[in-house]
């Protein structure tokens, strides 16, 4: 009898503190503004809630941005973009008291040409798009934004050349973005609509932080390379990297949206 009342007060603890948890993830929605960058910060109006304030996080190129939470109004310094680089911002917000991002036009975006069938199928967790709806005279290219640049992830060549029509993405913990990029006979350069693709926390770590010759992680992740002076050394997307070629010293890497210093021995 004892060990059933103790379970009972145990539950009394244990659940509300479940089911806040299951009710913090249900009343919130999501704002994204996206764009190329030509100058300028964003300043955002967060409308009050309850006892508090309606916006909950913001993620600028998904890391965490540190914004004034005890406001109704803040602002996003984009000063660490260049022009022309892609910026996403992701602003988490409770149900029902949307803010709003009063100068979106600072982002701005590109020219698009019209692509519906390009999509993901939640089903067979592929990207795939229709070569019928493309220009047979045109050139392609599948995009993925990757720590704020778009990277070619397959060369899909012109619609005549594909021989397949899904693409297997591999997915950063949080917001991925796909588009499809056009190229004409002159060069000139068209992007279709943004794909945009939630994944959970993949939690994917380095294996070790002091190396020989391989970096490993936990899975299969896109990565960037840079020198301890910050002088990118290149990038790609695996779950072991050669560095045998490379000097002594230390080095940073980032992956999965993570930032990590490691030593090569």
């Amino acid at each position: 009898m004892r060990n059933r009342i103790l379970i009972f007060l145990s539950l009394l603890f244990v659940l509300p503190g479940i089911f806040a948890q299951d009710t913090e993830s249900t009343d919130q929605e999501e704002l994204i503004v996206d764009g190329k960058y030509t100058g300028g910060n964003l300043y955002v109006l967060n409308p009050s809630a309850g006892d508090g304030f309606s916006v909950q996080h913001v993620t600028l190129n998904g890391k965490e941005y540190p914004f004034t939470h005890n406001s109704n109004a803040f602002e996003i310094s984009l000063a660490d973009c260049s022009p022309n680089d892609y910026v996403i911002v992701q602003i988490s917000y409770l149900k029902g008291t949307e803010p709003k991002v009063v100068n979106a036009e600072s982002l701005v975006k590109e020219s698009e040409f019209s692509l519906p069938s390009f999509i993901y199928n939640k089903k067979t967790k592929l990207l795939a798009w229709n070569p019928e709806e493309m220009d047979k005279t045109c050139s392609y290219r599948l995009e993925q934004l990757l720590y704020g640049k778009w990277i070619t992830v397959k060369d899909l060549g012109t619609p005549d050349d594909m021989i397949a029509y899904t693409y297997l993405p591999v997915l950063l913990t949080g917001m991925n973005l796909f588009r499809i990029k056009q190229v004409d006979a002159a060069k000139k350069e068209l992007s279709s609509p943004v794909v945009k693709l939630k994944s959970p926390n993949r939690k994917v770590y380095l294996v070790a932080d002091k190396v020989k010759d391989f970096i490993e992680f936990t899975a299969v992740t896109h990565y960037e390379l840079y020198d301890a002076n910050g002088f990118f050394i290149k990038r790609g997307t695996a779950q072991k990297v050669n560095i045998s070629d490379l000097k002594k010293g230390n080095y940073w890497i980032n992956f999965d949206g993570k930032e990590a210093f490691i030593t090569k021995k």
